[in-house]
């Protein structure tokens, strides 16, 4: 029987068909979102953002060991802070005035009590917001942990804290209290940034620094959104994790000394100052 189809459409046809990868005989529309190669149901291994083929998981043991093995790695530090942060979220519980004498308060900052920069990183408003900030912690602490040491990651972790409430009182309303430890969470992210950027040759670490990218990304644009999340914090956090991040996260020939470090650590810590040195000294909040 004669087909209908002219013999150079079909043509056309059967050159945007594609084959799996693994599978050449077997035709496909799905594509792996690390490397785009075409493959079929029985190779997509089920990922957070779309599928995986089994040729970049192959990879990802062979090109990127360490971020491998950091699932599985002992992580004291990030458990620590889960801990602690749990603790004082229960305390908060058993007294409110607990928020009231560690909260963010503008207005107590600008008259001195300076402590509260670092502070609230310990308390959270309700289940939901120390879950998620300390589901965050739990995913990609380890990894940070694992590349930068227990020191300097809780120095990412508690330097970037600081400098989320940092911009926040500069550049914040003066009516608020603030509370959580989304800041030096975003921190950790920005440092998780660096270390995958640097190591982008990898089509898996490519792909998994997209994905951070995105996730970053989403949850800054929540922030703008939504009025009762601090963006500032948000952003203050990120910044002084990627800007510590920059100066830890160099290998071989071109690692900084152990004292540039500190240096490195200082002047971030001196920024944060100078932007709260900044707005007390406008007589703000008072």
């Amino acid at each position: 029987m004669a087909s209908d189809v002219p013999e150079h459409a079909s043509s056309a046809l059967e050159e945007e068909v594609t084959y799996c990868h693994g599978h050449p005989d077997t035709p496909t529309k799905l594509r792996c979102s690390r490397c785009d190669r075409p493959i079929c149901g029985r190779c997509a291994i089920p990922a957070t953002v779309g599928q995986h083929c089994p040729w970049c998981l192959a990879e990802a043991r062979r090109s990127a060991p360490r971020i491998r093995s950091t699932m599985a790695a002992n992580a004291p530090v990030v458990l620590a802070i889960v801990v602690v942060n749990a603790a004082f979220f229960l305390a908060q519980r058993l007294d409110a005035g607990i928020t009231l004498r560690l909260g963010a308060i503008p207005a107590a900052i600008a008259a001195g009590q300076w402590y509260r920069l670092l502070t609230p990183m310990l308390l959270h408003a309700n289940i939901l917001h120390i879950g998620l900030n300390m589901f965050v912690l739990w995913i990609y602490g380890p990894y940070v942990e694992q590349a930068f040491g227990r020191v300097r990651f809780l120095a990412v972790y508690v330097v970037s804290g600081f400098m989320g409430g940092a911009l926040s009182f500069a550049l914040g309303p003066c009516r608020t209290i603030g509370v959580g430890a989304s800041g030096a969470i975003f921190g950790v992210v920005g440092a998780l940034l660096v270390h995958l950027y640097n190591r982008r040759r990898s089509s898996f670490v490519a792909g998994y620094l997209r994905d951070l990218v995105g996730f970053v990304v989403l949850n800054l644009l929540i922030g703008f959104v939504l009025p009762q999340i601090d963006y500032l914090a948000h952003l203050g956090g990120l910044a002084g994790g990627v800007a510590l991040g920059v100066a830890y996260d160099r290998a071989g020939s071109g690692a900084l000394p152990a004292g540039a470090k500190a240096i490195a650590t200082a002047a971030v810590v001196g920024a944060g100052l100078a932007l709260v040195m900044w707005r007390a000294g406008q007589g703000a909040c008072l």
